[in-house]
């Protein structure tokens, strides 16, 4: 299992443009894989101080994303936002790291229809995660690399 975070500071979200894959050279969160001794919201503290030298103690799970790509199943990766203030941000930005590029990004970008540098699923996840409630599971499915489509499934629960 995984974790995904995004911090909001004002109107701004920090992304990361990767440059690796999964998801090369697209913006998106911060996180990485669970280590076996972790919860997730360690790992996601863990993940975003190594990731962008930030540390976030107000994250909040937002649930968590299912993968299906053409059937099988993939796995989870939890999602959480966080904010920071301004007056916390001591970096310039853009910032180059060994995982990407960190940079501030407005909201209204981010989930703009006719942007196609975010990773295709957090668009359509974004009004979720920011209102969600830790019970939420969404399901993505995929046909080879294409996003077929996203959705809350009713069915099932995180407890």
């Amino acid at each position: 299992m995984y974790t995904l975070g995004f911090v909001k500071c004002d109107d701004t979200v920090l992304l990361l443009n990767r440059q690796k894959a999964p998801h090369m050279g697209k913006w998106n969160g911060v996180g990485g894989k669970i280590d076996p001794e972790e919860t997730p919201m360690e790992c996601i503290v863990r993940e975003t101080i190594e990731e962008t030298g930030l540390t976030i103690d107000n994250y909040a799970c937002r649930g968590r994303l299912r993968w299906f790509r053409d059937g099988n199943d993939l796995g989870f990766v939890w999602l959480f936002t966080g904010s920071m203030s301004a007056k916390e941000i001591k970096e310039s930005y853009p910032q180059g790291t060994r995982e990407g590029i960190l940079d501030w990004k407005k909201m209204d970008w981010i989930i703009h229809k006719d942007n196609v540098g975010i990773v295709d699923n957090i668009k359509l996840l974004w009004q979720h995660m920011w209102n969600g409630k830790k019970e939420d599971i969404y399901i993505a499915e995929y046909s080879g690399n294409d996003l077929v489509k996203v959705y809350k499934d009713e069915s099932e629960t995180t407890r």
